[in-house]
């Protein structure tokens, strides 16, 4: 992946992961000599996702939403497609 920078605005990462369950997402910032340091994380069960689009906002973000770094309108949009597995 590439570096992004805050002035480069929305970034998005396509996965196409088949997920079901409990889950956990991690975000990490991965500096130039290579030290990974948490950004942020959040848990969710499939079962209760909204169709297509579920929308965290900080303060639902673990790690982001007591940091200052994070604007106060910040969020991260999870898009899910159903699929036949």
């Amino acid at each position: 992946l590439p570096f992004v920078f805050v002035g480069d605005g929305p970034v998005s990462f396509v996965t196409e992961a088949v997920v079901q369950g409990d889950i956990l997402l991690r975000c990490r910032h991965l500096t130039r000599s290579g030290q990974r340091v948490s950004m942020f994380r959040c848990a969710f069960h499939t079962g209760y996702v909204p169709p297509k689009v579920l929308r965290l906002t900080k303060a639902q973000l673990d790690g982001a939403c007591g940091d200052k770094r994070f604007s106060d309108d910040f969020f991260l949009d999870l898009i899910f497609e159903p699929c036949d597995e």
